[in-house]
């Protein structure tokens, strides 16, 4: 029997810029010459994901080798799992602090005419919006619900007789702590072995805000 507890440990990302100050000069890493207008220069998310430490995305460093696990004279029979719940919103007080700094920054970089950036970034800057609320604090994000899926399908592949793309409650169980971000990770952990079309048949226990095996 598969068991699998989503443990509600914290873990959200955050898409950082790297913001250089001369005597009180914005420079983003644009390059210009005196007599042209800034340079726009492309950063690809692939060349900066791998470096934000517990922040970072787990597809950027995930393992990727899903080929089937055979080990000599062995036989796997049972999988037990302890996964945590994937990227999630901040708490309310880091939201409210980075739409305020944030706005803020945005504020201080239109409104500053030696700002080293090309006009297409400008635009884009203007355009941008914060546009997480208060009311979404620790909720799972797209992000978290992708890293779920693709893990299960990973996990499946390596052990594809181990664990069947059907849904059969004698061969799966499924348990979560009471939280959104939980129970929609373990959604879409069930995604990822069975499908969409799957998922309404799963049988979840009572979820427990303090679940003795889950969280201590």
């Amino acid at each position: 029997m598969l068991i699998i507890p989503f443990h509600i440990w914290f873990l959200c990302t955050i898409v950082c810029a790297e913001i250089c100050t001369d005597n009180d000069r914005l420079n983003l890493k644009a390059i210009s010459s005196p007599s042209s207008p800034p340079y726009c220069k492309e950063m690809k998310r692939s060349d900066i994901e791998k470096h934000f430490a517990t922040k970072t995305p787990y597809r950027a460093i995930a393992n990727f080798d899903d080929e089937p696990r055979e080990y000599k004279g062995c036989q796997p029979t049972r999988i037990w799992c302890i996964i945590r719940h994937g990227t999630r919103y901040p708490s309310k007080g880091v939201i409210e602090r980075a739409k305020n700094t944030l706005r803020s920054l945005k504020k201080h970089i239109l409104s500053n005419s030696k700002v080293n950036l090309c006009s297409k970034h400008i635009e884009i800057l203007k355009d941008w919006h914060f546009n997480v609320g208060t009311e979404e604090e620790k909720f799972l994000v797209a992000e978290g619900e992708d890293e779920l899926i693709e893990l299960a399908e990973r996990l499946q592949n390596r052990f594809p007789r181990l664990l069947p793309i059907n849904y059969d409650p004698s061969i799966y169980y499924f348990k979560y702590t009471a939280t959104q971000r939980t129970f929609e990770s373990a959604k879409s952990f069930a995604t990822g072995l069975f499908g969409r079309h799957q998922i309404g048949q799963i049988i979840y226990p009572k979820a427990l805000h303090k679940d003795p095996v889950l969280r201590d």
